[in-house]
């Protein structure tokens, strides 16, 4: 009891590791709905990837560096609609969860703790999609090569282990390194700011209204 005579009340911990693990089980009860808002980042990151890969091999079969800038918009607007979709994932993903969110408040969870769930959630999610996306946009620009190109072993090869001038600062890398780099990096990046306002949603729910609601 402090000296004005109210009581001190400890601060909630909530440890990472525990954030994490609670948003890995969340992720394996609605594993359908995380599998469908990963499915959204890996096609983003692999139409990325196979656009990057297909201009290191069109740079090095006909020497032609730039990438046509209609390409770009459609990568801007795939990007776009990924972040979207895993919007719109995360919303009825917290729906589902009113009564757990409500639950989890009334046993003393603040608002940052909600919110580093979702968070950490959607790292996992963009960590993974950015991984299988990446693996999916290399073997499209390999199929490309194969398809379109003679002798595409030797190309793929150069253009899979030359410097990449893709991210500035990691032009010493080979293409598919700074290419890993970006595929995650960004992934995390999407699937993070997509989430923000659906997380800052469940984070702001009033305990009892979370309880009385009904899926």
């Amino acid at each position: 009891m402090s000296s004005e005579g109210s009581w001190k009340i400890g601060e909630i911990h909530f440890p990472l590791s525990e954030a994490f693990k609670i948003s890995i089980e969340s992720i394996r009860k609605r594993f359908v709905r995380a599998a469908i808002t990963t499915a959204a980042v890996i096609l983003g990151i692999a139409f990325l990837n196979s656009l990057m890969m297909m201009s290191a091999i069109n740079s090095v079969v006909y020497k032609q560096a730039a990438t046509p800038a209609y390409q770009w918009w459609l990568l801007f607007i795939s990007l776009l609609v990924c972040g979207v979709g895993i919007t719109n994932s995360m919303l009825i993903a917290v729906a589902e969860r009113y009564k757990e969110i409500g639950t989890m408040k009334c046993l003393g969870a603040l608002d940052r703790h909600i919110l580093l769930m979702f968070l950490n959630e959607s790292i996992v999610i963009g960590a993974l999609g950015g991984i299988l996306g990446y693996i999916f946009g290399v073997i499209a620009a390999v199929i490309y090569a194969f398809v379109s190109i003679k002798n595409p072993a030797s190309i793929v090869g150069v253009a899979f282990t030359q410097p990449s001038q893709i991210i500035p600062g990691l032009s010493v890398l080979p293409s598919f390194l700074s290419l890993l780099i970006l595929s995650i990096t960004l992934a995390v990046f999407l699937s993070m700011a997509a989430t923000l306002y659906p997380a800052y949603y469940a984070a702001k729910l009033k305990p009892a209204e979370a309880l009385r609601y009904e899926v």
